[in-house]
């Protein structure tokens, strides 16, 4: 019984088989896959900096319901079911790259076909290059044209104007342009900018103009003349210079300014120094552009004429004077001569009108030097005369034979301090000097000595000093002398 039931279901099982097998065959037979739109061809044409078209080909089909079309711009639909063959994108940005795609659709079977371009618009148009030249240099001004710069449209091209830089004038329609109050002898950079009024692109241009130099006064020559010991005048050639404005001058003597802003062309200097070079220089200056151009000259003075030669004679010679005269002092020239007085090289007097000196407090038996120098009073100048005497020697017999400091004493016999001094001749004396105190009120101390009183002041002064030495002076033989003399303290 269990087997028959196991069989029964087995056949069940291979019945069903072979009869949903069955079925699948026939299934397939009837099932058909839907066609697609055939490949098609896709171009681009008309492409501008805003806008581009497409065209492509028709794409075919089984059945009669034919196709239409969808067109996508960077994969956003733009159009769709078209049945044209052609298709214009608007409104673009310029020089971009646009994915365009056509999608062709079955209208029957919904089956669809792509082709996809890769268009670029183009780029803005920029007006053209053109020509930029520079004219009508001057020393402040220049001017510049250029060619006109063309752009496709009709709006055309104006101009912007630049220099170093610096815009000095914009949406110009000519071709020119002035620059003016510059610097003179400067080289400027001028720049055109050429503008699209469309589309706002540019072209530029640059050019480097240079202005003039100042003018500057023409070279002119210098001349000297009328030259004295203290004077000279000098000369000179007009100097010349562009415009009407003409020139004047500035007067140098040795780089000092001593004269400015002359219309004439002459100078006289005074008051030089004789035999003297001298740098004369003059300046001439431009009034419209204070530019200048100079010239040098050296110019020297005549020498001063020097004091005529003259005699020096030794009149007297004593023992301790002597007499000098000279002859007329003179000159060739203006003012007077004075005479300046030395002896042994050491100034004695100065600016002497007379024609002789007296030498006194001369030493007896010394060698002297006498110059006599001439001066002029205007120039300076000098001429020296010297003599050479020697004083007479003193034919004495005086000497101090001793000299004894004494202090003050006290007691019965009280004395003021004193100093006694004893000579050969006590009566040839005419003073005493100590310490630069003239003695010459004194006690007869003897046949031959002097007592002196002084005061403790004096005293002190005398025993303390270092060189302890007295002067008598004295008259023999009418010759008037002294005697240096030593002194001991007691």
């Amino acid at each position: 019984m269990k087997n028959n039931k196991v069989f029964a279901l087995t056949l069940f099982i291979s019945s069903f088989f072979v009869l949903s097998s069955c079925s699948s065959d026939d299934d397939n037979e009837e099932t058909t896959i839907p066609p697609n739109p055939s490949s098609f061809t896709i171009t681009s044409k008309d492409i501008t900096n805003t806008d581009f078209t497409i065209d492509w080909t028709a794409a075919t089909i089984a059945g009669n319901e034919g196709v239409e079309y969808d067109i996508y711009l960077d994969d956003t639909l733009v159009a769709s079911d078209l049945e044209v063959l052609t298709y214009t994108f608007s409104n673009l940005n310029d020089e971009t790259t646009y994915d365009a795609k056509v999608i062709a659709k079955s209208i029957e079977f919904g089956t669809t076909s792509t082709q996809v371009i890769d268009v670029t618009t183009s780029a803005l148009p920029i007006p053209s290059g053109f020509n930029l030249t520079s004219k009508d240099i001057t020393i402040t001004d220049f001017t510049i044209d250029w060619t006109a710069a063309t752009i496709e449209g009709t709006d055309g091209v104006v101009y912007d104007v630049y220099l170093d830089d610096a815009l000095v004038a914009s949406d110009l329609e000519v071709v020119t342009y002035t620059f003016s109050n510059l610097n003179a002898e400067t080289t400027y950079d001028a720049k055109v900018i050429a503008k699209s009024n469309a589309f706002g692109t540019t072209s530029t241009q640059i050019i480097d103009v240079t202005t003039l130099a100042l003018p500057i006064p023409s070279a002119f020559d210098i001349t000297s003349k009328d030259i004295t010991i203290t004077d000279f005048t000098i000369d000179w050639t007009a100097a010349t210079i562009e415009g009407n404005d003409g020139v004047v001058y500035d007067v140098y003597l040795d780089n000092a300014l001593v004269a400015s802003d002359l219309e004439v062309v002459t100078y006289t200097f005074s008051n030089l120094n004789a035999e003297t070079t001298y740098e004369a220089k003059v300046i001439a200056k431009s009034n419209a552009f204070e530019t200048t151009s100079t010239q040098l000259i050296e110019v020297t003075t005549q020498a001063a004429p020097a004091p005529n030669d003259f005699t020096l004679t030794l009149e007297s010679n004593g023992t301790n004077s002597a007499n000098i005269s000279w002859s007329s002092l003179t000159i060739d020239g203006p003012g007077g001569v004075l005479a300046d007085i030395y002896i042994n090289n050491n100034e004695e007097a100065t600016g002497i009108t007379s024609s002789g000196y007296v030498f006194t407090g001369l030493t007896p038996n010394t060698a002297y030097t006498v110059k006599i120098t001439a001066r002029s009073t205007a120039y300076g100048t000098t001429l020296d005369k010297e003599i050479t005497f020697t004083t007479a020697s003193l034919p004495t017999t005086f000497e101090v034979t001793s000299a004894t400091l004494y202090p003050r004493t006290t007691g019965t016999f009280a004395s003021a301090p004193s100093m006694i001094i004893r000579f050969t001749d006590r009566d040839l004396l005419d003073d005493i000097i100590l310490n630069g105190t003239t003695y010459t009120s004194y006690f007869f101390a003897g046949s031959d000595g002097i007592t002196i009183s002084i005061s403790d002041a004096e005293y002190d002064a005398l025993s303390n000093a270092t060189t302890k030495e007295g002067t008598a002076n004295f008259t023999e033989n009418e010759q008037s002398s002294s005697k240096t003399f030593t002194y001991t303290v007691n």
